[in-house]
Order: C-alpha cells, then sequence, then structure tokens
C-alpha cells in the first residue's frame, strides 16, 4: 500500500484492500485501523477525514494492513478487546470474547445472592470473572482454567483493569475444587466438529481450538461439567451455560436424566436464538 495523506484517502484505500482479502466487513475494519494506528476514536476519525496522518501513523496502519490481509483477528492486531466495561488483553492461545457472552453475564449478575462465592470456569481471559468483581464488588469471585496461556492473560487483565478481588487458578473444570458456590459460570467450548470444519479460516488459523471444538456433537466438557456440578453448588444455587442454539434438545434430556438439579431453563441471545442454560441445584 502507497503512503495515503488524509485520513479520507487512507480509508478508501484500505477498504478496496480489504475488500480483494475478502474479510468479514471491510469499511468497518478500515476504520478501526486508521482510529488504532491515529489514536483517536473512530467517530472522532471520521468526522474530519482531511486529517493528514503522519508518517509513523502511516506504518503503523501498514503493519495492521497486512497483519489482517492474512485473516489474523482485528482484536489479535490490536491486542485488546472489548467486553461490556473491560478493556482485555488478547492475543494467540486465548479465545476473542465474544458480544453474546456478555448477556450471560447479565444472568449471573442477578441470580448471585448478595456476597455469594461465584466461580468461572474455562475463563480464558477472564471476561466474565472480571465483569463479575467489577459490577458486583460485592460477590468473591473465583475463575479458573486448563491453559496456562489463558490464565496469564486473565491475570494480566486483572491488573489492566484494576480488580483485586479476585483468585485465578488452574484447574480441569471441577478437578481438585471442593467448595461450593452460588453461582457457576462456564463458556465452555461447545462448537462440534462439523461446524467446526466451516468456521471463518481467521478463526481455525488463529484462535485455540482446544477453546472451540468439544468432541463430535460439541457437549463432551458440558456433559462432564453438569453431570459434577451439583457437588460444588449450594443449595440453590445457579450453573449458567453457554450453549449452541441445536443443543437445547440434548441438553435437556441429559438433565432430565441426571435427576440432580431441580429445574433447567434456556434463554436467547440478542438474535432471538436459544444461547444460555440455567440449571438450578436444589
Amino acid at each position: 500500500m502507497k503512503p495515503s495523506k488524509t485520513v479520507d484517502d487512507t480509508l478508501s484505500c484500505l477498504e478496496g484492500k480489504l475488500k480483494s482479502a475478502r474479510t468479514s466487513e471491510p469499511r468497518f475494519e478500515a476504520e478501526l485501523i486508521v482510529s488504532e494506528a491515529a489514536g483517536k476514536p473512530r467517530l472522532e476519525i471520521l468526522l474530519d477525514k482531511s486529517r493528514i496522518l503522519s508518517a509513523a501513523q502511516q506504518r503503523k496502519i501498514n503493519s495492521m494492513l497486512a497483519r489482517r490481509m492474512k485473516h489474523e483477528p482485528l482484536q489479535y492486531v490490536f491486542r485488546k478487546a472489548y467486553f461490556r466495561n473491560l478493556v482485555l488483553k488478547v492475543g494467540p492461545g486465548v479465545l476473542v470474547p465474544r458480544p453474546e457472552t456478555e448477556i450471560l453475564v447479565e444472568h449471573a449478575i442477578k441470580l448471585a445472592p448478595k456476597n455469594s462465592k461465584v466461580l468461572d470456569i474455562a475463563t480464558g481471559t477472564g471476561a466474565i470473572a472480571l465483569s463479575l468483581a467489577q459490577e458486583r464488588p460485592d460477590l468473591k469471585v473465583n475463575a479458573s482454567d486448563i491453559s496456562s496461556i489463558a490464565l496469564g492473560y486473565a491475570i494480566k487483565n486483572r491488573l489492566l483493569n484494576k480488580l483485586q478481588k479476585i483468585e485465578f487458578f488452574k484447574a480441569d473444570l471441577l478437578k481438585g475444587i471442593r467448595n461450593k458456590f452460588s453461582v457457576i459460570t462456564a463458556n465452555l467450548p461447545y462448537i462440534n466438529a462439523k461446524d467446526y470444519a466451516a468456521l471463518p479460516r481467521e478463526i481455525r488459523r488463529y484462535e485455540p481450538k482446544s477453546a472451540l471444538l468439544s468432541g463430535k456433537d460439541g457437549l463432551t466438557l458440558i456433559r462432564k461439567l453438569v453431570s459434577a456440578a451439583h457437588e460444588n453448588l449450594e443449595d440453590g444455587g445457579h450453573l449458567l451455560l453457554e450453549i449452541s442454539p441445536e443443543q437445547e434438545k440434548p441438553i435437556m434430556h441429559f438433565f432430565e436424566n441426571s435427576k440432580k438439579y431441580s429445574s433447567i431453563e434456556f434463554k436467547k441471545d440478542l438474535c432471538g436464538k436459544i444461547r444460555f442454560c440455567i440449571i438450578r441445584h436444589g
């Protein structure tokens, strides 16, 4: 890409390049890249398209463009993602937090009794746990992950967002955990083998497969957690899961056969699709 002097020229050039690479939203992504390179909010950039970009800013733009042209997620390129009120460090080895997961936090906030203990399993960047600690400072928040890389990001994000009242530790689901919690949240891998093969290449190429794929039907880890979580839930406690819409019936069937919980409820995301499962113990 030849250097362009104004924001307007640069945006047009970027959009054309990104279209040729068939990225998901060329114009929007171009605006985000220029905003990031300029260190200015996107809307401020768009209101001053005649702004002259410096040589240093153009070099940043070119570097970010080259990475995005290879379909590297923009969150990895920018080394950050936004989730509710948080700014989170992200990068290779950790899943980029998705907007729909913000709704899971809403349900957890409403269900957790005052001053209770909560546990977030497979915490990744720490998005769910950190949001709970930030928005419900009365809670005692614990969070675990089997990945040392993910835990490294979560701990950095705790410092970045100045949230001290939260404990991160390494664990495989609930193995070795003896405490009981009022709420357990889990955004586990839930994609089946067929759907994983059809995911956009930027996801398959860059994001950790282990954080997305969970057996042939996508339910391997969810089954394990549901079968054990009752032992770590207080009486009246809730297990909150993020799921795929087609998993409603198999999860309901598993719930009916388990006899370990008192109720189950499915909630929709903003697109009207079943996305969350709330299971009550006792």
